[in-house]
């Protein structure tokens, strides 16, 4: 490794002619000496090289030679490039032959990441790089980079938490399992993997979240929504292990919107209005199958009661009968007397 071939893969980079590895990792390394790769000017670029030159080379002298062996240092400049970029991102690296081994590999990029496990009784709050929060709770692991950045902020889940992200359309925020992986811009959820070996359950507080089945490689088919779903407040899906499937359904109590707080206060009011009020103050979609029970009068105040028990008062009101069937509210029945 010289000058040279720093200078090749720089300018290879600059004019958008390296691989993807390679522009990875360089990206990598600018973001770690503080410099924006995107606003260097060109007359910037020599002493930009001559920075990294001087910490390639202070890493060199600060490697031991392995014992009973010579490697030499002229080996590809690709992989010298490679190696030497992990070095200084990650603070130490193996070489054997001028490579690393696939083990060897995983062990560095290791390094990147910050591991928690909640062994206390009490759930954990965690603030990652970008502002997002976790609450973790008992007996529950996650794994996250200390700084993202990557194009999108990806962390590892086993158990249970909560997360509400920091929204960054230009970032999505990406959380996995080992089964399924959850994508956000920026919302409120939970992911329940406790039991993963039966299911895992994704539930939404607030915003819009995609859920996709992982392949065999652990990378997640989200993007072209093969097998996945999209949730919206109040709304969940259990991902069933044993045939690989999602059923969706609505949150065992759904949270209504702040602005709808007193606003459930009825004087013979019709039927097919206070569904409507229901829809937005709670995001859930209610379907009144019989249109006679559009015209029934409803009077109360159930401005202090639970979504289902809403329901059921309303019901119970007009002798109808009400379903949850996946994501959706049906209503049914006689009707009220005269209709």
């Amino acid at each position: 490794m010289n000058k040279q071939h720093l200078h090749r893969l720089l300018s290879r980079y600059r004019s958008g002619r390296c691989t993807q590895k390679e522009k990875h990792l360089v990206e990598q390394w600018f973001a770690l000496i503080d410099t924006d790769q995107t606003q260097s000017l060109a007359q910037e670029n020599k002493e930009i090289e001559e920075r990294i030159w001087s910490a390639i080379q202070r890493d060199y002298r600060s490697v031991p030679a392995p014992k009973g062996r010579v490697i030499s240092l002229f080996f590809s400049w690709r992989s010298a490039a490679a190696v030497l970029l992990l070095a200084m991102a990650w603070g130490s690296y193996q070489f054997t032959q001028g490579r690393l081994s696939g083990k060897q590999l995983q062990a560095t990029l290791q390094q990147r990441m910050t591991v928690k496990t909640n062994n206390t009784v009490q759930p954990l709050l965690l603030i990652l790089a970008d502002g997002s929060k976790v609450k973790l709770l008992p007996e529950s692991s996650i794994k996250y980079p200390v700084n993202f950045i990557q194009s999108k902020r990806e962390v590892y889940l086993s158990g249970k938490a909560f997360f509400d992200v920091t929204k960054d359309p230009q970032h999505p925020f990406v959380v996995y399992t080992e089964k399924i992986a959850t994508k956000v811009l920026g919302t409120s959820f939970w992911v329940d993997a406790a039991k993963e070996q039966n299911g895992v359950e994704v539930s939404v507080v607030t915003g819009r979240v995609s859920v996709f089945e992982r392949d065999q490689n652990g990378v997640s088919e989200g993007e072209k929504l093969n097998n996945g779903v999209v949730l919206l407040p109040n709304q969940r899906v259990n991902y069933m292990t044993a045939n690989q499937s999602f059923v969706t359904g609505l949150v065992p109590e759904p949270i209504m919107h702040e602005a709808y707080q007193e606003a459930f206060i009825f004087s013979d009011t019709p039927l097919g209005q206070v569904t409507v009020l229901l829809e937005k103050a709670y995001g859930i979609q209610i379907l009144i199958e019989d249109e006679k029970l559009r015209n029934c009068l409803f009077t109360a105040d159930i401005n202090k009661q639970p979504f289902l028990t809403k329901l059921e008062m309303i019901s119970s009101s007009v002798n109808a009968d009400y379903k949850i069937v996946g994501t959706k509210i049906l209503l049914s029945g006689k009707g009220c007397p005269g209709n």
